[in-house]
């Protein structure tokens, strides 16, 4: 079975709110549930939703079927999303709404939530009533849902809300109407969690100490998540004066020896990009966090897409190694993250998480997570006769910590002999270079395979990268149920590109599936492997993909 919510009103009005009890509500009664924010970059007013699938099978995107229940908390979301509700479907609204135009629409449902509110003297209840009254028309368990009011409000807040449930329950179960039933059902060890828990757990299971960042949609949600919790795992989360600071703090923090990162979107990694630099030069580890929104300049602040691929794998003056990770759902942000501090400290590089809003504000109920038993750590004691650039086969030297012996550990943002000292020697510039260019093949060897799904000979395989990896996957599965043959290969680490990934499928029509215009990931692909992969399916104007539009774009690709 599949039902589809979407809650929708104007920024203020508490949507997320809702959408965040009925997500933990549906998931502890032990269904698989997905959500999309789309909201405005307004304190005040303009049009948000948030629009939850609910399903006793596994899901990892949104479709373009219509929906089953609409919570209007005005008369705008009725107006808007009207066409989008199911005939038999449930439209729930305030009864102080006018919905005159609308008359003889027998999918209304109207509840008293205002005269509720001034019964229990509070208007902070609205949408805890709207719970209720939808609890009571699908046979739900108000005792889960109490639990839930519980752990969701403060203790000053937790009276009057539990009322507001118990008013909305009582007054839709006398109403002759009926939206379902959802049975409970065993849920084993799975967890629901969007893309900015799970970078922040990622980090703080890896050992980060330090996080620096200056606010910015959507990255702000990781430093807000490891706020939360920087006491339980021994966190300091600084808010920098800007990006620039930031960027140096986190970058001084690891060669301190504290494992650090910075999270922030476009605009601020341009500002951050001579900071990158530094952290190439002076092989400092660092971690950073990019979530993508639609640019240049400001753009659309809240909305998503994929278009700072080229940027991030070109950032920087000068030549100098980077790893680039591009998470394809909450579990892999997870994993990618924690790889991301290991491959960092490892090499000494600067790794890049690149997200986006779609993937960091998406809840998503994925299977457990298992962190590994054991950080490691790749530090050494220095001696006296210690070097910080030493030269070696490999490329890597030897990282100790400034303090933790007799050693002095020297570095500088110039060129520097293998003690760290400014030099102008063109021999030793030379050999430097080469030395942290070598790190390259190193990290080539951590690169994962990407995931491959689809017919075992296909004539056209579609390329994804990053969050886009459920939605392709949900729209390929049904094309392959009718016929089609074709693949989906899937990219999760995006950079470096080993050769050898693509050119098993040389022969085979290849184009990429991407949100920006240009098809960034498949002229990158071209040139780095030479494989002939062409831009395929894009979508650019700010929403994700559906599973229809890759259906329907598949198919005008294969004529």
């Amino acid at each position: 079975m599949e039902c589809k919510i979407l809650i929708g009103g104007e920024a203020g009005q508490g949507i997320q709110t809702i959408s965040n009890i009925l997500s933990k509500y549906f998931f502890r009664i032990g269904y698989y549930v997905f959500t999309i924010e789309s909201y405005q970059s307004r304190i005040r007013g303009g049009h948000n939703y948030s629009l939850l699938r609910i399903s006793d099978k596994p899901i990892y995107a949104i479709d373009n079927e219509k929906v089953d229940i609409l919570i209007a908390l005005n008369l705008e979301t009725i107006r808007l999303h009207l066409n989008e509700v199911k005939e038999g479907g449930h439209i729930f609204c305030d009864e102080s709404i006018k919905t005159e135009e609308f008359l003889g629409d027998d999918r209304i449902i109207k509840i008293p939530v205002k005269q509720i509110t001034q019964e229990l003297r509070s208007k902070l209840v609205e949408n805890t009533i709207f719970v209720g009254a939808l609890l009571a028309l699908s046979s739900g368990d108000i005792d889960e849902m109490r639990k839930i009011i519980a752990e969701t409000f403060k203790q000053e807040y937790f009276d009057i809300n539990m009322r507001a449930l118990e008013e909305g329950y009582k007054y839709a179960r006398d109403l002759n109407r009926s939206c379902g039933s959802f049975l409970k059902r065993g849920r084993d060890n799975r967890l629901l969690l969007n893309g900015a828990e799970a970078v922040g757990f990622g980090a703080m299971v890896s050992g980060c100490k330090f996080l620096a960042s200056y606010p910015m949609t959507p990255g702000t949600a990781v430093m807000n998540f490891i706020a939360e919790h920087e006491l339980d795992f021994d966190v300091v989360v600084e808010q920098a004066e800007d990006e620039i600071a930031a960027i140096n703090m986190a970058i001084g923090a690891f060669f301190a020896g504290a494992r650090s990162m910075v999270t922030t979107s476009g605009g601020g990694f341009a500002l951050m990009v001579e900071g990158l630099s530094l952290a190439g030069m002076t092989e400092t580890p660092v971690v950073i966090h990019i979530g993508q929104r639609p640019g240049p300049a400001t753009g659309l602040p809240t909305r998503t897409e994929q278009g700072d691929l080229n940027f991030v794998v070109h950032a920087g003056h000068g030549e100098f190694v980077r790893y680039v990770t591009a998470p394809r759902d909450q579990k892999d942000a997870f994993y990618k993250t924690i790889k991301a501090f290991e491959l960092a400290e490892k090499y000494q590089i600067p790794s890049i998480i690149l997200t986006d809003q779609y993937l960091i504000d998406s809840k998503a109920v994925i299977e457990e997570l298992n962190p590994p038993s054991e950080i490691k750590f790749y530090r050494v004691k220095a001696d006296t006769n210690y070097l910080r650039h030493k030269i070696t086969e490999d490329g890597v030297s030897p990282f100790a910590i400034p303090g933790e012996s007799e050693a002095l550990v020297i570095t500088d943002s110039d060129e520097h002999d293998e003690e760290g000292h400014i030099t102008e020697d063109l021999s030793i510039r030379k050999r430097m270079v080469e030395k942290r260019m070598k790190k390259l093949n190193l990290l080539l060897k951590e690169i994962e395979e990407p995931s491959y799904f689809g017919v075992e000979n296909p004539e056209i395989i579609f390329i994804g990268w990053g969050s886009t990896y459920g939605v392709i996957k949900e729209g390929i599965e049904r094309l392959i149920r009718e016929g089609y043959p074709i693949g989906h290969l899937h990219f999760s680490d995006v950079y470096p590109i080993v050769n050898e990934h693509l050119e098993k499928y040389k022969g085979i029509k290849l184009y990429t599936i991407e949100q920006n215009y240009q098809g960034q990931f498949a002229a990158l692909l071209r040139k780095e492997t030479g494989v002939d992969v062409k831009r395929g399916l894009v979508k650019y104007n700010g929403f994700p993909f559906y599973v229809e539009e890759i259906i329907k774009g598949v198919k005008e690709l294969m004529g």
